[in-house]
């Protein structure tokens, strides 16, 4: 039997490391092999670190990067370049303005802003992150909360499946831009 999903129940004490260590793997994959268009839906989101690059090991992926944290801007913009079309559904709250204002900036600046969709829905509540090959879906909002202190329960998945229908749901909130 083939197992297409993990759940995975994270408080501020467990799981903490899995999770860093699930995103990076998920966004690294993405870098290798970038898809046509990934989805991050999230009521509350920020520039959250997702891969450590502080030893080097991802140099080949970006090397602008250097050594340091790679944040969630860096990546989406590096997919960007490479072709993907990056859709961010969030909610319009005073928090997420920093991390819009930045991504909308750095996609300009790289003239890049035909990649990215910034979709507001004040009556967001879903909380997922579509990439071509995986979904993480779950409780977790895509901040530091959410990665580091709340209790929350996060399910993987690489079912084929349940990656189209979930790309269906989705592009549901992208309806009419």
């Amino acid at each position: 039997m083939t197992v297409h999903y993990r759940r995975i129940f994270k408080s501020h004490q467990t799981g903490v490391a899995t999770i860093r260590e699930l995103l990076q793997t998920m966004f690294v994959g993405e870098m290798l092999l970038v898809g046509k268009k990934i989805w991050i839906v999230s009521p509350w989101v920020s520039n959250v670190v997702l891969i450590d690059n502080r030893s080097g090991n991802f140099d080949t992926l970006n090397p602008e990067w250097s050594r340091r944290e790679i944040r969630l801007v860096d990546v989406l913009v590096a997919l960007m370049a490479r072709g993907c079309h990056v859709v961010i559904v969030t909610r319009n709250l005073e928090t997420n303005t920093p991390f819009i204002n930045v991504l909308s900036d750095v996609a300009e600046r790289n003239a890049l802003e035909s990649q990215v969709t910034i979709k507001i829905h004040d009556a967001l509540h879903t909380k997922g992150i579509l990439l071509s090959k995986c979904l993480l879906m779950g409780s977790m909002n895509l901040t530091y909360n959410g990665l580091e202190m709340n209790d929350e329960w996060i399910q993987f998945s690489i079912d084929s499946e349940d990656i189209a229908k979930t790309r269906l749901e989705f592009s549901m909130y992208t309806v009419g831009v």
